[in-house]
């Protein structure tokens, strides 16, 4: 009884533990399969994600390819400091964007190499003047952060904050990481380096094989207990095993 009561003890757990982890796959792979989704979707609208100002972006529509029609606010431009980006850090190129028929939405171009004393990079490209055509991604805004003020430079992408620095009325729900722009000069884009790809987060495999991994000691458990028992009624039927006589050595003869 006691072996039967330890057995389905065991088994619960593990079905309990093998759930857990089956529920965690299931949602890593989701997570992991519309990202992959987004990133590679048509672009669509800003508005249709984020149709007002205040309207904050979803887990399900983040990273989704959007497109801006509009013009830079050149005069706006700030520098994010401390980005990293390969290992190494950084600055970020943010600009507020003026669509034709929209809200103004933030634009990173890009990722800019430290100067020689890091307090800001070597060169900032110019920004492309008239109407230009953006291709990116949409990007939940950063927190706030503490550090000390520096004209030009913010420590974070929080929109509040940016929106407070450049006087403009931003789309706050998110901001675009552009992916292209058109028209495209050399001169506006040279130093700008792409952000790296987001990353999906752990291999949701392997939940998935920790998941039947415990389904299994579940079933082991039970079989295990049924050895036993089974073992505990043999021994009960033919009786205990008679002990091996102990082997006398010549030695303990001679000594008799």
């Amino acid at each position: 009884m006691t072996w039967l009561l330890v057995a389905l003890i065991w088994a619960a757990a593990s079905v309990f533990l093998g759930r857990w982890q089956w529920h965690r796959y299931e949602a890593k792979s989701l997570s992991q399969h519309q990202l992959t989704d987004n990133y590679n979707a048509k672009p669509v609208a800003v508005t249709s994600i984020l149709p007002d100002k205040d309207t904050k972006l979803s887990a399900d529509d983040t990273w989704r390819q959007v497109k801006l029609v509009g013009h830079y606010q050149a005069a706006n431009l700030l520098l994010v400091r401390n980005r990293p980006n390969d290992g190494v850090f950084g600055y970020e190129l943010v600009i507020p964007f003026q669509q034709a028929d929209g809200p103004t939405v933030l634009v990173d171009r890009g990722w800019l190499d430290n100067g020689r004393t890091a307090a800001a990079p070597t060169a900032v490209p110019p920004t492309p003047s008239g109407t230009v055509t953006v291709v990116g991604w949409l990007k939940p805004g950063e927190p706030a952060t503490d550090n000390k003020r520096v004209p030009g430079q913010v420590s974070s992408i929080n929109l509040n904050t940016i929106a407070t620095r450049t006087n403009q009325s931003l789309l706050t729900g998110g901001y675009v990481l552009m992916r292209s722009e058109m028209p495209a000069a050399a001169a506006t884009t040279h130093g700008l380096a792409p952000l790296p790809k987001p990353t999906p987060g752990t291999y949701a495999g392997i939940n998935l094989s920790y998941a039947l991994q415990w389904w299994a000691a579940a079933i082991g458990g039970i079989l295990l207990m049924l050895y036993q028992c089974r073992k505990e009624e043999l021994e009960a039927v033919r009786g205990p095993k008679p002990k091996k006589p102990k082997k006398v050595r010549i030695w303990d003869e001679e000594d008799e």
